[in-house]
């Protein structure tokens, strides 16, 4: 898992747990074609509203959006 992978890891476990946390990121980077090791910074468009679906349905709308604004700092970060 390198850094940005670990840094959405990290937004995620703040609201899911560790397990649901990384059961999301693996899957939707394998959708995008990649894997943790590999996403960079312009893989955050496309990763971003594939993470928040099932944070949406696993945590409701207000751990979504608390997810979707740590992920937006992330990205505005790099």
């Amino acid at each position: 898992m390198n850094k940005l992978a670990r840094d959405i890891y990290d937004a995620l476990k703040l609201e899911l747990s560790e397990i649901t946390s990384k059961m999301i990121l693996e899957e939707k980077c394998k959708k995008i074609g990649k894997s943790s090791d590999s996403i960079a910074q312009e893989d955050l468009k496309r990763l971003i509203p594939l993470i928040l679906s099932p944070v949406l349905l696993f945590g409701g709308e207000k751990k979504a959006k608390t997810v979707r604004d740590k992920l937006t700092l992330i990205a505005e970060q790099l």
